[in-house]
């Protein structure tokens, strides 16, 4: 930009200033006119105009709730000691059945199926699994008694 264009748009905007102080001062005037034409009003006309709070209505009778009957309370009996194929159908129905095997079904069928017990390694061989999933696996078909620890790496299916 040059000079002259700099100082054309400086003086418009002081022009542009002027106007609105002008037109400030017209709106003032005429707000002040207003408030002098109105009419004052004291404090108890003031009072006097506010209005009056509704009487309340009368509330209808609620109807009376159904009372309840006492709950009756069942005798507990003796807990009943369940076979040891009652426990094994159990620890079956543990895992899961869908049409395809779980991880923890493949896993148990490994182990299952090996005489001498299976190592992680022939675990992971038959199942194709990661070695993380094979632990959780046998962490929690462990915490289910499906299957223990004869030593370390190796594992069993319980006879239960």
């Amino acid at each position: 930009m040059t000079n002259e264009t700099i100082k054309a748009i400086a003086t418009s905007l002081a022009n542009i200033g002027k106007e609105l102080n002008e037109l400030s001062k017209s709106i003032l005037d005429a707000s002040e006119e207003q408030v002098k034409a109105a009419p004052v009003e004291d404090a108890a006309q003031k009072e006097s105009i506010k209005p009056k709070p509704k009487p309340k209505e009368p509330k209808e009778p609620k109807e009376p709730k159904e009372t309840k009957e006492p709950k009756t309370i069942k005798p507990v009996s003796a807990p009943v000691k369940k076979s040891k194929k009652q426990k094994i159908e159990k620890k079956k129905k543990l895992v899961k059945k869908t049409k395809e095997p779980t991880v923890l079904d493949r896993v148990y069928k490994v182990i299952k199926r090996s005489r001498k017990g299976a190592t992680v390694e022939k675990i992971q061989e038959a199942t194709k699994l990661d070695k993380k999933q094979i632990s959780n696996s046998l962490y929690k078909l462990t915490k289910k008694g499906l299957v223990k620890t004869v030593s370390r790496g190796i594992y069993v299916a319980t006879d239960e």
